[in-house]
């Protein structure tokens, strides 16, 4: 429903009679004998409303009613064999309003039903159950989709746009506004939902533990009632916090109206409506019709008439009680003159008026004129009687009475003002004077404005010369004789010029020139700091002056004086100072780079940096280009080593300083190739290597042979043990950080058939027996050299026996144990010191 705004008649002195008598809902001829289900009378209005509704409940011819006398009588403004079924009616005034049901039918009229014009409002309605509006821009609107379920549209434009609502998840059959932002909705599945913001989303407040349904809802403030299915009737007055619930059993109560803070209304089949005065804690049972027919809606005017609508084209109306109030078309009168009073109650027959010092003092007419003759104060009094009940207001000191208020004093304030300036001029207060008048003349001096005893007077900027200021007190019977005048003079102010913003410096120099952007001859110029005069006085010359330079940060003004005025100079000069910037961090990204074309390094933002400069040492490691956040590197392809990456800020002061710079070590891709001996004989050492780089790492692997010296270097010794006229291999992983590593092209070794191979007769070393079966005899004879390596190799090149020998430059002879080897031919190598003396070939037999 439209917002409802509830007149305050006045208020009640004496209640003459305690009894009044209750007033009951009668039935009205209608004239249709269709279903209502809708019933709006707009807002401020008693006698014009409308009622709609259809043949049956469901998808049947529409029918709408107006009446304009109250509901006395009633005439259909729309309808037919072609008219859908209406279940929503509002209206916004007695012209405009919205009538909305099956069909996705929605119409509007602006001359009071004449004429109708259908509106689109979202898509896919099948019908709309509920229009409310909360005052003549903001609305909603239910609708039940043919295939989505139930909507709620929501408009701000008085129904122009419409827009769909977010949260519904119900079955709505009914909303409800308690504040221009909070809005209720009910319907099917028990449940409750509450918005915040207009209508525009929803969330679910409340859920029953049974499917009954919801069919009405009704609030004002936190205040709130809703009807629904078995009798059930809800209440909270806590928003919806928390809900109170009692039933009547078996009704379905459709019609719910919130009257105020304490009393609701309730009520549905078999004609029954129920009253409650304590926010729902209690129901009494007000109205049982005739059984016949089920109610709606329940609505109440702006004098408190209250309306139900239903089946079978009913209409009941309740006639609000007897109430009193009455006003009067001024409250301040001058001697001999009249005030009208008007009767402002409601259902009364007979009026008792009382009027202290009037003529006549007593009237019983509804709405008597009286003449004041005499100065004062005077209470006016209202009884009333509708022939069975009394009621009596009285407002005290209601009408004043007043003579021509006198002459006031001539008034104070400055007499000497300098163009442009504000200032007050005051008078005393006189008897009677309800308000004052103040003229200044000539008008061209400038504009004074109050209608106390103080006016402010704002001088003109263009005009000087003298000027008078003159007053006089006002009420309902005229305006005093003028006041005497004060003469006062407005002198000319020195002009207004543009001082210059100044300007930022840096720190050390040598300040910022403040300068006037013009000047007048006889002026004297000044400028502050703080305060405090800094420059001055500089005689103007026509031109633009200059202050000089300052080096003091903050904000400068200047003013100018001619001996008589003052005027302040427009704007304010700033000075800043400004330093290096602050010393940058040190970069951050990669620390270790593997023949990369490029990489990124960053830093934080450094105070007073406007831009940034980015350094890369040596230059032989590439260039590096920034002057942002960020600087790229392009790395040289042939540099190896240490590099070193920092950054710093930049203003226009110059570069400030750095915390130091990031070291980079850079490497390039290793590419090892393998040099080295690639014939030898067997049972022989051989030689390998590739360019040496005191970054990497180096990883040898062969094939039938034992790397004896040099692993993990780049130059490694092999004994060979593959057979004769094979071929064996070299590999190589050459890593300096992970994921910079290169390997090495295989190199082919083959083991040549080389002549002497078999055992050295001439060799100073004797090995007997051979062949041998358990014990053989090794003698050195004499071999310089102190620490022997003995190794026996069987034909798989796998060690067989590993022994060290101590010799002491005599002829010694050592035996080792074969006896565990298993028979067949072995290889016997004998080193010094790492050098290679001898190789023989040894047969075990058994």
């Amino acid at each position: 429903m439209v917002k409802r705004f509830f007149f305050i008649l006045g208020f009640i002195l004496l209640v003459l009679s305690t009894t009044i008598k209750a007033q009951t809902w009668e039935t009205l001829a209608t004239g249709t004998s269709y279903i209502l289900f809708d019933i709006s009378f707009a807002p401020g209005q008693n006698d014009v409303g409308f009622a709609g509704g259809m043949q049956y409940t469901y998808d049947a011819e529409g029918v709408v009613i107006k009446t304009t006398d109250g509901g006395d009588t009633w005439s259909q403004v729309l309808g037919g064999t072609n008219q859908d079924g209406i279940e929503a009616v509002c209206f916004l005034s007695p012209d405009t309003g919205f009538v909305a049901g099956w069909n996705n039918y929605f119409a509007k009229t602006t001359n009071g039903g004449t004429t109708w014009n259908t509106m689109t409002i979202g898509s896919d309605n099948w019908v709309f159950k509920d229009i409310e509006f909360w005052d003549s821009d903001n609305g909603v609107v239910v609708s039940n989709t043919n295939t989505t379920g139930f909507v709620i549209y929501v408009t701000s434009d008085g129904g122009d746009t419409w827009t769909t609502a977010s949260g519904i998840d119900q079955n709505i059959q009914d909303v409800a506004y308690a504040s221009a932002d909070t809005l209720y909705a009910v319907g099917g599945d028990e449940k409750i939902s509450k918005s915040t913001d207009g209508g525009n989303t929803w969330s679910e407040i409340y859920s029953g533990i049974f499917t009954y349904y919801l069919f009405g809802v009704d609030f004002v403030g936190d205040f709130g009632v809703v009807g629904g299915e078995d009798g059930k009737r809800m209440s909270t007055t806590d928003g919806g916090a928390t809900w109170s619930t009692s039933s009547t059993g078996y009704e379905n109560l459709y019609g719910v109206n919130v009257f105020n803070s304490d009393s609701a209304y309730i009520g549905g089949t078999d004609e029954n409506i129920y009253k409650t005065t304590d926010s729902g804690s209690n129901w009494e049972w007000e109205d049982n019709g005739s059984g016949t027919s089920h109610l709606y809606k329940i609505k109440f005017t702006e004098n408190n008439t209250g309306f139900t609508c239903g089946s079978q084209g009913l209409i009941k109306r309740k006639e609000p009680a007897l109430t009193i109030g009455f006003s009067s078309d001024v409250e301040e009168v001058c001697a001999g003159s009249s005030v009208n009073f008007y009767d402002d109650s409601f259902g009364a027959t007979s009026w008792d008026w009382t009027f202290e010092g009037g003529t006549p003092a007593t009237s019983s007419e509804q709405n008597p004129t009286v003449v004041y003759n005499t100065v004062g104060v005077y209470d006016v009094s209202l009884e009333i009687s509708d022939g069975n009940n009394t009621l009596s207001l009285t407002k005290p000191y209601y009408i004043t009475v007043v003579v021509m208020p006198a002459q006031p004093d001539t008034p104070e304030g400055d007499q000497t003002l300098c163009q442009g300036e504000d200032t007050d001029y005051m008078t005393n207060a006189v008897d009677d004077a309800s308000s004052y008048t103040w003229e200044v003349l000539p008008a061209e001096a400038g504009n004074i404005a109050g209608t106390t005893t103080t006016a402010t007077f704002t001088s003109a900027s263009d005009w000087s010369g003298d000027y008078t200021i003159k007053v006089s007190a006002n009420n309902v019977c005229g305006n005093s004789t003028w006041s005497d005048e004060l003469e006062c003079t407005l002198n000319i102010a020195p002009e207004e010029f543009n001082l210059s913003e100044g300007g930022s410096y840096c720190e050390g120099g040598d300040g910022v020139e403040i300068t006037l952007d013009g000047s007048e001859t006889g002026v004297d110029y000044y400028l502050y700091f703080s305060g405090d005069e800094v420059s001055g006085p500089i005689a103007g010359t026509g031109d633009e002056i200059s202050f000089g330079f300052f080096t003091e940060a903050g904000y400068y003004s200047s003013e100018g004086t001619n001996g008589n005025c003052t005027t302040f100079m427009i704007g304010d000069a700033v000075i800043s100072i400004e330093s290096l910037p602050a010393t940058a961090a040190t970069p951050e990204g990669p620390e270790e780079i593997c023949s990369e074309e490029t990489s990124d390094y960053t830093i934080e933002e450094v105070e007073g940096a406007l831009s940034y400069v980015w350094t890369l040492s040596p230059a032989e490691a590439g260039t590096i280009s920034g002057d942002g956040l960020t600087g790229t590197v392009s790395w040289s392809a042939e540099y190896e080593g240490e590099a070193e990456v920092a950054a710093h800020g930049e203003n226009d002061c110059g570069t400030g300083g750095s915390e130091g710079a990031l070291v980079v070590m850079v490497y390039t891709q290793p590419a090892p190739i393998i040099a080295g001996d690639n014939l030898v004989c067997q049972l022989a050492e051989g030689e390998y290597s590739v360019d040496y780089s005191e970054y990497s790492t180096y990883e040898w692997t062969v094939d039938e042979g034992e790397i004896t010296s040099g692993q993990g270097t780049n130059e490694i010794t092999v004994y060979w043990t593959a057979e004769q006229g094979s071929t064996t291999y070299v590999n190589l992983i050459e890593s300096k950080i992970e994921n910079c590593e290169g390997t090495a092209e295989t190199f082919e070794v083959t083991i040549d058939e080389c002549v002497g191979i078999n055992n050295n007769t001439t060799s100073s070393i004797l090995v007997y027996p051979n062949p041998v079966n358990k014990f053989i005899s090794i003698n050195l004879k004499s071999i310089r050299g102190s620490n022997f390596e003995l190794r026996m190799y069987n034909l798989l090149g796998e060690i067989a026996l590993s022994a060290g020998i101590n010799n002491t430059n005599s002829e010694s002879t050592t035996k080792f144990d074969v006896s565990n080897l298993p028979q067949g031919i072995y290889f016997l190598m004998i080193k010094s010191d790492g050098n290679l003396i001898d190789t023989q070939k040894v047969l075990i037999t058994r």
